[in-house]
C-alpha cells in the first residue's frame, strides 16, 4: 500500500518549467539559424557579390605590383596567375610557394578569372567540410560555427589554401597507420606551405619511422619532380625571393617573430628566440607522445608548434584550430564558439601590435584548453580509429 501511494503521488514538473521547455523548443530553430547559418553565409555572399560585379574594393599597389581588387582575393590573384602561367607554357616564378602549389592551381588556371574565383571558393569550402567529416563531426552546428569564423571567412576573402592544409592534416590523422596515405597527406601540406613540417616529427615521436622516411623521400621527389617539370625555373632564386617577401611581411603577421619584434627585439634576437622555441617544440612533441593519449596529443602539439614557430602567421592559418577541436569535440561545445572572438582582431595581419598578437594567441589558447580539458560533466570523446 505504501509503495502504491508513493507511486501515485509522483512529482509533477512545475508549470513554468514546462512552459519554458515548450517555448525553447519553438524558438530553438530560429536561434540556431541566426547563430550558425546566417553568419556562415558571409564569405559565400561576398564571393557571389564579387562574381556578379556588386562587390567594390579599392585597388592598391604592393612591391610594385598593381592589385585591382585591393586585399580581396589577394592570394588567389597570385596563385591563379601561377596556375595560368603553367597552362600557357610559362614559368610561374617569381612565385611565393614551391612548385607543387603552382601545379595544384592548374585546374583553376584553366578557367577564366571569375569562374576560377567561384570554383576555388567551392573547393576551399568543400575542403573544410571534408576535414570535419573525416574527423567524425556530425553536428551541423559545428560546420556553421567553423564557416562563420574569421579564419575561414579570411580564407574565402583572401583566397588561400589554408582549408586545404587543414584537410591534409585531417587525412594524416585519420589514416595515420596507412603509410602511403599519411605520407601523401603530409607532403601535400608541407610541399604547399612548409611550416607544417612538425607533422613529420609527430610521425617519428609516435614511432612511425617507415611513414616518416616515406614522407621525407616522397616530399623531396615531389618538390624536385614538379620543379623539374618547369625546367627548374626559379629554383635558384627562390630562397632569395622568399627572403625579400619575408622582409615585407614578417613584422606584420601574428607570428612569434612578429611578437618579439614588437617588443623591440632586433631581427637577430627574434630569430634566435624562434630557434629556441623550435627546439623546445620538438622536444615537447617527443615527450608528449610518451604520455597518456600520446598519439593524439602529440599530433595536436605538432600543429601548435607549426603555428608557433612559423616565420609568418596570418589569421586564416587558424583554420587549423578546427582540426584540434574536432579531434576532441565532435558535437557543439564552448570550444567551437571561442574562435568567434577572432572577429575582435583588426584583420589578417597584426600591424605589428603586441596587444593584437597577444589577443590572437589568447583566443587560440583558450580554444585549445576548452577542447582538450572538458568540464567534469563531459569526458573528452575518444579518438577515431585509424583506417
Amino acid at each position: 500500500m505504501g509503495h502504491t501511494a508513493q507511486g501515485a503521488h509522483a512529482p509533477v514538473e512545475p508549470q513554468p518549467a514546462r512552459w519554458r521547455g515548450r517555448f525553447w523548443a519553438e524558438v530553438k530553430p530560429f536561434v540556431e539559424i541566426g547563430l550558425f547559418v546566417l553568419p556562415a553565409l558571409l564569405g559565400p555572399a561576398a564571393i557571389a557579390a564579387y562574381v556578379v560585379g556588386k562587390y567594390h574594393v579599392t585597388p592598391f599597389k604592393l612591391d610594385g605590383k598593381y592589385f585591382p581588387d585591393g586585399g580581396f582575393l589577394f592570394d588567389l590573384h597570385v596563385m591563379w596567375k601561377a596556375g595560368h602561367d603553367i597552362v600557357t607554357g610559362h614559368s610561374p616564378y617569381p612565385f611565393v610557394y614551391p612548385a607543387p602549389a603552382a601545379f595544384l592551381m592548374v585546374p583553376f588556371g584553366l578557367l577564366p578569372w571569375k569562374v576560377a574565383v567561384a570554383a576555388f571558393s567551392l573547393f576551399v569550402t568543400g575542403a573544410l567540410f571534408l576535414t570535419l567529416r573525416l574527423l567524425g563531426v556530425r553536428d551541423w552546428r559545428c560546420y556553421g560555427a567553423a564557416c562563420a569564423s574569421a579564419p575561414f571567412v579570411g580564407t574565402i576573402a583572401v583566397g588561400t589554401l589554408s582549408a586545404f592544409l587543414a584537410l591534409c592534416a585531417a587525412l594524416a590523422w585519420r589514416y595515420r597507420d596507412r603509410r602511403w596515405i599519411v605520407a601523401i597527406a603530409i607532403v601535400g601540406a608541407v610541399a604547399t606551405k612548409i611550416f607544417l613540417w612538425p607533422l613529420v616529427v609527430w610521425l617519428v615521436a609516435t614511432r612511425r619511422f617507415r611513414s616518416a622516411a616515406t614522407t621525407v623521400l616522397l616530399g623531396i621527389a615531389t618538390v624536385f619532380g614538379f620543379w623539374g617539370a618547369i625546367g627548374f625555373s626559379g629554383l635558384t632564386g627562390y630562397v632569395h625571393f622568399m627572403r625579400h617577401v619575408a622582409g615585407l611581411e614578417l613584422g606584420r603577421s601574428y607570428s612569434s617573430f612578429a611578437f618579439f619584434s614588437s617588443l623591440g627585439a632586433s631581427d637577430g634576437s627574434a630569430r634566435l628566440a624562434v630557434v629556441a622555441l623550435t627546439l623546445i617544440g620538438i622536444v615537447a612533441i617527443l615527450a608528449i607522445a610518451r604520455g597518456a593519449d600520446g598519439d593524439r596529443r602529440s599530433f595536436v602539439a605538432a600543429i601548435a608548434v607549426a603555428l608557433l614557430v612559423s616565420p609568418i602567421v596570418w589569421l586564416h592559418y587558424m583554420i587549423l584550430l578546427y582540426v584540434v577541436v574536432a579531434l576532441y569535440r565532435r558535437r557543439l561545445s564552448v570550444a567551437w564558439l571561442i574562435p568567434s572572438l577572432y572577429w575582435i582582431l583588426p584583420g589578417e595581419d597584426s600591424h605589428g601590435s603586441t596587444a593584437v598578437i597577444v589577443r590572437m594567441w589568447l583566443v587560440t589558447g583558450l580554444t585549445v584548453v576548452f577542447a582538450l580539458f572538458p568540464s567534469r560533466r563531459r569526458a573528452p570523446q575518444p579518438a577515431l580509429a585509424s583506417r
